[in-house]
């Protein structure tokens, strides 16, 4: 008897055992309730998890970047509209009949363009500004206050967003990219000549800048990244606002001329002036503004071609969005079946085990019933 008593709890115990699990399925939905309940699948349904989490980070992410994309073409578009007005005013200021009077208040009209494609090349979106390349919370075109000049003081690389796992895309256009055109090029051994106000980058994108390192008011050579701790390529001053520098490495060299700098000197053209506020001859003007509609077109152009750049950066990030949709997706519906509870199998089974309760407690209130004499007999 007593061994039969032992044995019905037993059994009782690991009834109520399993009660409690299915009670748990049941209301929370989980088909686990502790990893130990079964190793393998609680493995499984951690894995698909942390896909859940990572690709839907990513996903986040490319959405979010929505915003940068579409706000840079829309930006670029509008950079492209200026640069074909300013080519129709030089064209205007160069056919005979245009006078003094209507050439200064070209030069004037000229002027607001080239601040609207100032005020566009600084565009940003969430704090980020478009053309900065990865230095996406630095302003990416200044203007000196002294001379107006405008310049790009940014990185020469490129901003990049997260795509898969360990995989990243190139996003948007850096300034350089957007706003320069190459001047000259020099293989290694060769010379290039340059302004102070062009960029000078290698092959791999890095570029080298003029710095005067004992402030004697003289540029020492010019410097890998700006940083004086390299060594210098040497340069030669010109003495026209020039200067030339010999490829000794192994890198090709080129200089890239902005396209604010190419402005500058066509308003000055209109108004007869030298960069200096020097007057110059009326035919010298007319000289830089025939050979500025030359330039113009040249800067239309790399605009044109870096626009179906970005436009192809920002098609491959759209169709990254939608493979990464695809896998959040698929691993939500394995988290599905691996994690959820079977609710119908549940309820199945909670009918059974309300229908072992049933017989194992008749079967232990029979065993309270009995006395040791009947036992016995």
């Amino acid at each position: 008897m007593v061994n039969s008593i032992n044995t019905v709890m037993y059994n009782l115990n690991l009834l109520n055992q399993r009660n409690e699990k299915v009670i748990y399925g049941m209301s929370s939905g989980e088909a686990l309730e502790k990893g130990s309940d079964d190793s393998t699948k609680y493995n499984q349904i951690l894995s698909i998890s942390n896909n859940v989490k990572s690709y839907g980070s990513i996903l986040e992410r490319i959405q979010l970047s929505s915003s940068y994309n579409t706000t840079s073409d829309t930006a670029v578009s509008n950079m492209k509209v200026s640069l074909e007005s300013a080519s129709s005013l030089i064209l205007k200021a160069t056919t005979g009949t245009t006078n003094t009077e209507s050439k200064t208040t070209i030069a004037d009209e000229l002027e607001s363009l080239k601040e609207t494609i100032f005020t566009l090349a600084n565009s940003n979106t969430n704090g980020q500004y478009l053309f900065s390349g990865k230095s996406s919370n630095v302003q990416p075109f200044q203007k000196d206050e002294t001379t107006g000049k405008i310049s790009y003081v940014s990185s020469a690389d490129n901003k990049t967003v997260n795509v898969e796992n360990n995989t990243y895309a190139t996003q948007g256009l850096n300034g350089i990219e957007l706003l320069y055109s190459t001047n000259q090029t020099a293989q290694s051994g060769e010379n290039l000549t340059f302004n102070e106000n062009e960029i000078i980058l290698d092959e791999d994108g890095n570029q080298y800048k003029l710095l005067d390192t004992n402030n004697d008011g003289s540029y020492d050579g010019l410097y890998l990244n700006g940083d004086s701790s390299n060594t210098a390529l040497s340069i030669s001053d010109n003495g026209d606002g020039t200067f030339t520098v010999n490829n000794t490495g192994t890198s090709n060299l080129e200089s890239k001329h902005s396209i604010f700098d190419d402005l500058d000197e066509l308003i000055n053209a209109l108004r007869q002036q030298d960069s200096n506020g020097n007057t110059i001859s009326q035919e010298d003007a007319n000289l830089i503004l025939s050979n500025g509609i030359e330039k113009l077109d040249n800067a239309f152009d790399n605009v044109n071609l870096n626009h179906a750049k970005l436009g192809i950066r920002t098609s491959l990030i759209e169709n990254y969005e939608s493979i990464v949709q695809a896998k959040v997706t698929h691993f939500e519906i394995l988290e599905e079946n691996y994690a959820s509870a079977d609710l119908t199998a549940l309820a199945i089974e909670s009918q059974s085990l309300e229908n072992t309760y049933t017989a194992l407690y008749s079967t232990i209130n029979k065993i309270n019933n009995l006395s040791l004499v009947k036992y016995l007999n």
